[in-house]
């Protein structure tokens, strides 16, 4: 049955007319972002009825079955985002791509996070701040906007995470207010999370529940959000929100009567702040030293949920947490703690985190890949892996595995070395395109194919991240082609010289030779092909 399958798939599939190797930057984002446009389309034809999506495929029947949790439906949104990014990256290298695909991906981009008020509820919680009334997404669809079911387990903060990322990329793709409100409204609940409960040494206790009916702590319901983090004090700090929204947070903070005190800060500091808090939380307490990845979290605790009540308010109390760490290391909760490190050392220019990012990831590409032998007798280093008390499973997440290689993309403008991560990462994408693409699916293994479990429940949201992948690779590829040119810019007596991002984004025109380059957020920049850092 498995050979026949694999006959099929390679009559069905589109070849390659060359290699990888063969292709110029520019001609390797172009073919990537049509793959990944190729993909798309045939997933969202097959398993979207706006607004259900649909959870499996089965590939001997072509039926479509369960619709999927929010987290899924999320991994559709990003699908989307990306897809749009890569057409933005490439409108005038490839204007016929853009003028076919982008009108029609914002629609469907509106479609999907209108279908996103189906997992929306309302509940009152007692958190660490008292008692308040949210309005965050449930791991379940309702059939009515607005009534899924979110209270205690009903939902958990990582899904709201993955939701306020991908709402803020979608704000900086359309300028959509909306999808900015939520974003700013989820994050408010999220950190409501935050456990501001003081030690006996007058110290927060810090970390995140992996939901509001947890007691847990989890890699996956902390650093998620370090990210989006940085990317709402960035566009604090470019003054790039909409113009109704308020520049300053009221939130508040537990004294050592544990008594709730108010605070109000400016936003630009606020959101920069607390990304560098859980970043510094994760990475005391759920890194695994010897190895350089991250456990899964602290899940042993000393008892349930309890509430005490100081002046008439209800609080939650803290739960003590086992001192260590414990878990899968899954391959996202190190690619998001890369990610954070790229972009709090871009908002900082804090060495650390360039330090950081740099051995993180080379960590990450020594214990996640494995080599596999392909059909045409090359081996191929992919990252598939999660590792189970250090026994390897060859099929691991594959969304799991797109987060960590987003964390190699974010750490791209900052360190050479990902080049070659990245260009592993092609090779196993398009050996998976061309030898095992089916009906728009790819396997969960890309180089060994399809099993036959897989094809009677291929997962949308695996395929979803195959397509994210091709479509992130687009902007890399041409950012490549961006430094080539930056690189060969000389110095000249002209007076006035560009300046760009180490990735070969022009970031401000033109600017005067010998002029001060205030006004630029701190980072690295290359300026007539020097680099200069900016503190």
């Amino acid at each position: 049955m498995k050979r026949l399958l694999l006959v099929l798939m390679t009559v069905a599939c589109v070849s390659s007319a060359w290699a990888a190797e063969s292709l110029s930057e520019q001609q390797l984002a172009v073919r990537n972002l049509e793959r990944a446009l190729e993909m798309n389309d045939s997933i969202f034809d097959r398993m979207f009825s706006s607004p259900e999506l649909y959870f499996y495929y089965d590939m001997e029947t072509m039926q479509r079955r369960d619709l999927v949790s929010v987290w899924e439906f999320t991994a559709a949104i990003e699908a989307v985002n990306s897809v749009l990014e890569g057409l933005v990256a490439l409108k005038d290298e490839a204007p016929g791509l853009y003028d076919r695909y982008y009108g029609a991906n914002v629609t469907r981009l509106n479609r999907l996070v209108n279908g996103l008020d189906y997992y929306k509820g309302t509940f009152t919680l007692v958190s660490y701040t008292g008692p308040n009334r949210w309005s965050p997404y449930g791991v379940h669809r309702s059939g009515t906007k607005g009534t899924a079911a979110v209270a205690g387990i009903e939902n958990v903060y990582d899904d709201q995470m993955w939701i306020i990322r991908e709402l803020i990329r979608a704000y900086q793709l359309t300028g959509t207010r909306l999808f900015f409100t939520r974003a700013e409204e989820l994050t408010a609940y999220v950190l409501d999370g935050w456990d501001c409960t003081l030690d006996p040494n007058g110290e927060e206790y810090g970390g995140i529940t992996w939901g509001p009916g947890y007691t847990s702590k989890h890699a996956c319901s902390n650093s998620p959000l370090i990210s989006p983090l940085v990317w709402l004090h960035e566009i604090y700090k470019e003054n790039k929100q909409p113009a109704t929204a308020k520049t300053s947070v009221d939130y508040y903070v537990l004294n050592a009567d544990g008594e709730r005190v108010a605070v109000t800060k400016d936003k630009v500091d606020y959101y920069l702040d607390f990304a560098k808090k859980i970043y510094a939380w994760q990475r005391k307490h759920i890194i695994d030293e010897s190895k350089g990845v991250y456990y899964d979290g602290l899940w042993s605790v000393t008892g349930d949920i309890t509430t005490r009540t100081v002046n008439g308010v209800e609080y939650r109390n803290h739960v003590q947490s086992n001192a260590k760490p414990q878990g899968t290391y899954h391959t996202y909760n190190t690619g998001t703690m890369i990610s954070g490190a790229a972009d709090l050392y871009r908002a900082t220019g804090d060495e650390y985190y360039l330090t950081e990012l740099q051995t993180t990831a080379n960590k990450a590409a020594t214990f996640f890949n494995r080599r596999f032998m392909g059909e045409d007798n090359v081996r191929y280093t992919t990252m598939l892996v999660a590792e189970v008390a250090g026994n390897p499973s060859k099929n691991g997440n594959p969304w799991f595995n797109q987060v960590l290689f987003r964390g190699f993309l974010a750490a791209a403008p900052y360190y050479t070395n990902v080049k070659s991560y990245m260009a592993s990462y092609q090779a196993a994408l398009d050996y998976g395109f061309d030898h095992f693409l089916w009906h728009g699916f790819l396997p969960v293994n890309l180089i060994e194919g399809w099993q036959d479990k897989d094809t009677k429940s291929c997962s949308v949201q695996y395929t979803f991240s195959r397509v994210s992948e091709y479509a992130l690779l687009v902007d890399y590829y041409k950012s490549l082609t961006g430094v080539k040119a930056v690189e060969d810019e000389k110095k000249t007596n002209d007076a006035t010289l560009n300046v760009y991002t180490l990735d070969g984004r022009k970031m401000k025109g033109h600017v005067a030779k010998d002029a001060s380059l205030a006004g630029l957020a701190k980072g690295l920049y290359l300026v007539g092909g020097q680099k200069v850092a900016i503190r």
